[in-house]
């Protein structure tokens, strides 16, 4: 169990460092507000937790369906927060 911990803090700090560069550039490119990073940052370490641990718990018997299912989650949630906090289409 703590081999997977800390193959999901290595997930955590590489997801959060790969996702809040691409939004910086993106932001630079398009010209909006760097505000969009931080909600990145916090749209990836909110869902991450959930996306690693509750889903497989609550769909071990699939694996896909976890997968699948974690990840529209994670999707939906973080596009939420882009147009709640960032105000973005």
């Amino acid at each position: 169990m703590l081999t997977y911990v800390y193959q999901f803090l290595d997930a955590l700090l590489f997801s959060v460092a790969v996702e809040s560069v691409v939004i910086l550039l993106l932001c630079i490119g398009l010209k909006k507000d760097k505000k969009v990073v931080f909600i990145a940052g916090l749209g990836t370490l909110c869902t991450i937790p959930y996306v690693w641990f509750v889903f497989p718990t609550f769909f071990w018997y699939s694996a896909s369906g976890a997968f699948y299912i974690a990840e529209a989650f994670a999707f939906l949630f973080e596009a939420l927060l882009y147009k709640v906090l960032g105000k973005l289409n």
